[in-house]
């Protein structure tokens, strides 16, 4: 019985960090033209993930530039420009 109760809190503490993953930062490619890069990968992170970093860091708006993803939907980045 201990061992089924190490077991499922074990579990939990895994899915709980998976819901609070650390986000990779927005990271500056040209502070003249406003234009950032961020990441979204995993299954924790999705495109949408990518869009709300943007949009917080982006205060009137933003256009998309590039958006890659690799064949397994692993790894997710976006390149994105800041309206002034």
């Amino acid at each position: 019985m201990k061992l089924l109760m190490m077991a499922l809190v074990l579990l939990l503490s895994g899915c709980a960090q998976l819901m609070n993953g650390q986000q990779a930062p927005v990271i500056i490619k040209d502070a003249n033209q406003h234009i950032m890069y961020t990441t979204c990968n995993g299954a924790a992170e999705g495109w949408d993930t990518c869009a709300t970093k943007a949009t917080k860091t982006c205060t009137n708006g933003y256009t998309v530039i590039e958006k890659t993803e690799n064949a397994q939907g692993g790894f997710r980045s976006m390149t994105f420009q800041c309206k002034k």
